[in-house]
């Protein structure tokens, strides 16, 4: 890979991002994840502008925010974080193909320097959060929607169904709008068959059997929210964690592509 600073060049001149935003994006890719103070002594962004700069990135879907203390940050893939960005490139710059090629060139650069950080990383141990209490439950996975920048699953039995309806179908509504693909699994029956349509017509709702009484909700293939629907036990799971999400998804009922 060329050298760190040729490479922030090119990021800010074909990928859109600032200076600041390409010092710390390539810094992460190269690097992997890091402390907001030990990233801004490497990457050589002031310490008063790493935060912003983080902001501005996750905002993008290009970093996530770790839980836990000290705060961490770490980069997403960036062959998918530019995927959408590239589309609409080629889109609008047919005239200019040398433009188009060097962005896909810069992509590629950091996917394979990505790819390095993330085969060589140590054994490591994933925080799981715990949240007690329905209405906090709720809050958390809104909080989680409202962050959906290309996928959402979500997986539940038919009253988990229609309390995820009830409570955040406005949210789904302007998830559609933004262009996040969303898809329910839920056993679906004469009860909610009305409810299953008028949904299709926003994101996609499909029969699979639930035995237990769960909601399982996956953000971006990298954050999910477990839930267990008894009454009397409302406790949820938090964890950021693409790993997890892959195996939870082997073990959950599978939606389709």
């Amino acid at each position: 890979m060329e050298s760190s600073t040729l490479v922030c060049q090119k990021v800010s001149r074909h990928l859109g991002l600032s200076e600041y935003e390409a010092r710390v994006y390539v810094s992460l890719v190269t690097e992997g994840v890091s402390e907001a103070r030990r990233l801004s002594m490497r990457c050589g962004v002031p310490r008063t502008k790493v935060y912003a700069t983080l902001k501005k990135l996750m905002e993008r879907g290009l970093v996530l925010e770790l839980l836990g203390e000290p705060r961490k940050f770490a980069p997403t893939s960036p062959g998918e974080a530019f995927e959408q960005y590239l589309v609409h490139f080629k889109e609008r710059t047919s005239d200019r193909v040398i433009s188009l090629v060097e962005a896909d060139k810069v992509v590629s650069s950091l996917e394979e320097a990505y790819e390095k950080t993330q085969s060589t990383i140590e054994p490591r141990k994933e925080e799981v959060w715990i949240v007690q209490g329905k209405s906090e439950m709720l809050k958390k996975m809104r909080e989680m929607l409202s962050r959906a920048k290309k996928s959402v699953g979500v997986v539940t039995t038919e009253d988990g169904f229609v309390l995820f309806y009830k409570t955040f179908g406005k949210l789904l509504d302007k998830l559609a709008e933004n262009g996040v693909n969303v898809q329910i699994g839920t056993p679906i029956n004469s009860h909610n068959a009305s409810l299953a349509r008028e949904l299709n017509h926003i994101c996609k709702v499909k029969h699979v059997d639930v035995g237990s009484p769960l909601l399982y909700l996956c953000v971006d293939d990298q954050a999910f929210f477990l839930a267990n629907l008894r009454s009397e036990k409302d406790l949820g799971v938090v964890c950021y964690s693409s790993t997890l999400c892959d195996l939870f998804s082997l073990l959950l009922p599978r939606l389709a592509k």
